[in-house]
């Protein structure tokens, strides 16, 4: 089916050897929730299950983006927002979606977890943000490069490829995370009662790695390098 309109912002002029945005992350050894392991999620799962429980009775830390008086109206304003969250927000370190660019009920899935609702992921990271800022010592060290945002309006998503980069010097080996990745945001139009125009928030975000879940997570008990953070490919 051809798409009728794609709107696509180069964030970052990488080097030629970068893969194309339109490739799929599961080639070469990528890793999706649907390909990873059932070891790998129930590890991740039962790690996550820990960390909230442990925090439960700490202070909660704010998760989410700066407040935004109404959810965005277009295909076009929900891109600009979700571009925000990865170059002033830095959200895959610390958490902070534009929540309102979301539908409650909204489905997060990456290769590791897959769970429901705003206020679940909202937890979820809330409860980690701590630990992650302990272990990286300076917030600096971390960071959400945007390489690739597009919209497809056909399809009903917007589409992003990413590197996240951190170094948790705290640990004694100074492991650094570094995974590249593509997510897409499905969206849908949601009447808002007693707005003038519709909602256009996502209702589906699906994150994959392209490495394999398990080598990503290698990254966090081996030396910063050992593990490249995309699959070799063959030609």
């Amino acid at each position: 089916m051809r798409v009728s309109r794609i709107t696509q912002l180069h964030v970052d002029n990488k080097s030629q050897g970068d893969t194309d945005s339109s490739e799929a992350v599961g080639d070469g050894g990528g890793s999706s929730y649907e390909s990873s392991a059932s070891l790998i999620k129930g590890i991740v799962s039962s790690l996550t299950s820990m960390t909230n429980s442990a925090m439960q009775n700490a202070s909660p830390t704010l998760a989410e983006g700066p407040v935004k008086s109404n959810a965005p109206t277009s295909p076009e304003e929900l891109l600009r927002r979700i571009r925000d969250d990865y170059t002033q927000n830095n959200y895959l370190w610390t958490g902070k979606l534009d929540t309102s660019a979301f539908v409650s009920d909204c489905t997060f899935t990456d290769p590791t977890l897959s769970f429901v609702g705003v206020d679940k992921f909202v937890s979820n990271v809330g409860n980690l943000v701590p630990i992650v800022e302990y272990l990286l010592g300076n917030e600096q060290l971390s960071r959400s490069e945007l390489l690739n945002i597009a919209l497809n309006e056909e399809g009903g998503y917007i589409e992003t490829r990413w590197n996240m980069v951190g170094e948790l010097n705290r640990l004694f080996w100074r492991p650094k995370i570094d995974v590249i990745g593509k997510t897409k945001f499905w969206y849908k139009d949601v009447i808002q009662q007693g707005e003038k125009e519709n909602a256009v928030q996502v209702y589906f975000y699906d994150e994959m790695w392209e490495i394999p879940a398990g080598r990503a997570l290698l990254q966090l008990v081996t030396k910063a390098g050992t593990i490249a953070n995309t699959s070799e490919r063959k030609d």
